[in-house]
């Protein structure tokens, strides 16, 4: 009898045990998983905050400036409903939705604010930043959050954006192979850029001036290019007609 009773203690306290380790287990992948659903909201806060920091620097249109805070504020929103006594939380929801508030109330941004990259360094960190904006748009239209109109026209907005860094790229290159003198790479760019702008109906007053610009130069260097060749060919009969005449003259009599 007594062995009966130590071997169902035994059994008790085992099953104790087990049940024990499976609540803390449980308990452990709760934690884990709330973590990680935190953290991944963190992660979209903190990208879409350096996206927004850089609409010094790029042309962000109103809508896309509305949408990148409905982003973040949604982000926020998760996070309280995984944790809500994650410190500071309530105060960056309130702040974010005033900011909201205030977009609504302002004035659209203009594409007149692009700016053109200095350097080739420029250029690739803005090119990294539309191709970052564009998956954030195509994200949040795939999640439902951006109507269909709103984003065919936004995609279209950045996708001629990153036209015009290109372009400029390619007219920078252009005038330095030029001051080199490599003519054959300064017309390789230009033709390009030329053909690239050609191709699109719906370009902007910056990017159809791009086109005459590019246009112009392409002229003048074929001008240059042409002129100089009929001097270098100038030079050539006037140096050959001078060995002639040496050729020919009369020679002298010692």
């Amino acid at each position: 009898m007594v062995f009966t009773l130590v071997l169902l203690g035994v059994g008790a306290l085992l099953f104790l045990v087990i049940a024990y380790n499976m609540v803390q287990q449980f308990k452990q992948k709760q934690e884990t998983e709330r973590r990680l659903a935190i953290a991944k909201q963190k992660a979209i806060i903190n990208e879409t905050e350096e996206l927004l920091l850089h609409s010094s620097i790029l042309p962000y249109s109103k809508e896309l400036v509305e949408l990148l805070h409905k982003r973040m504020l949604e982000a926020l929103n998760q996070i309280r409903t995984t944790d809500p006594s994650v410190k500071g939380l309530n105060n960056r929801i309130r702040a974010t939705k005033g900011q909201l508030t205030q977009i609504k109330n302002a004035s659209d941004i203009s594409d007149s604010a692009f700016r053109a990259p200095d350097t080739d360094k420029d250029a690739l960190q803005m090119l990294q930043i539309i191709k970052k904006i564009r998956a954030v748009v195509r994200s949040e239209h795939a999640k439902g959050r951006l109507n269909t109109q709103v984003f065919v026209l936004e995609d279209r907005r950045l996708e001629l954006m990153q036209l015009k860094v290109n372009i400029e790229n390619a007219l920078k290159r252009a005038v330095e192979a030029q001051a080199l003198r490599q003519w054959g790479t300064a017309r390789q760019l230009l033709n390009k850029g030329i053909s690239a702008l050609s191709n699109i109906s719906d370009r902007d007053a910056y990017l159809e001036q791009k086109l005459q610009d590019m246009r112009r130069m392409n002229q003048e260097m074929s001008d240059k290019l042409k002129s100089a060749s009929k001097q270098e060919a100038e030079d050539l009969a006037e140096k050959e007609t001078d060995e002639l005449d040496v050729l020919f003259q009369p020679k002298k009599k010692w």
